[in-house]
Formats: C-alpha cells, structure tokens, sequence
C-alpha cells in the first residue's frame, strides 16, 4: 500500500511540473477544499464545473494562472489551472489529469490550442 501512495505521489508531482501554475506543487491528494483556497490564494475559483458520474460527485475548480489575467471579460479554459476534487477531496489536478479524467467518464473538455 505504501509503495502504491509513493507511485500517486511521484505522479501528482510530475502533473503539477507540467503545468504552468507553480501553486500546484504545494497540493496534495486527499486535500479539501478550504486547503485548496489557501494553496491557490483565493477563496474561490475563476470558475468551476460539477458532475455526478457513477455516484461520485466530481467538481473541477479552475483557477487563474498568475500572469494570464485578461483584459476582456473571460479568460480561455486552457489558460486556467484545473483543480479536480472527487467527493470533496482532491483527486488531481493539471489538465493532463483532467483530461484522462474527463475521457474515462465521457466528459468533453476545451481542445488544446
């Protein structure tokens, strides 16, 4: 069980490094929500979706990444940082973990540009 945590971990990690939002690499799986607001230093999200798939209540939080503030009146899905919780607990985040996420459950996500 151990090395299985260890393997979600290193996995998480290497997500986070991909992505451009430096706030990620200071989450962790099994978080909540209000741990969320603190590591993205925001209360709430630029955005977020909700879906109910297979009795598990997913919410996908989208935050603003530091630097891609817009001057019109929305951002592009693909300059946030997504979040995803799974019953209130992080499950992941980055839109690689999203993605695969989103496909195993039939879910469309915005196409990368």
């Amino acid at each position: 069980m151990r090395a299985l945590t260890r393997s979600t971990l290193l996995v998480a990690l290497l997500l986070a490094a991909a992505c451009g939002d430096g706030r990620l690499k200071n989450l962790a799986v099994g978080i909540d929500r209000d741990s969320v607001a603190v590591v993205m230093e925001t209360a709430a999200p630029y955005r977020s979706e909700s879906y109910l798939v297979g009795g598990k209540f997913w919410e996908v939080m989208l935050y603003t990444r530091p630097g891609a503030e817009s001057s019109t009146d929305s951002i592009p899905a693909r300059d946030l940082s997504p979040v995803v919780l799974a019953d209130g607990a992080v499950a992941g985040w980055g839109w690689d973990y999203w993605e695969k996420q989103a496909t195993e459950m039939n879910i469309p996500v915005p196409a990368k540009d």
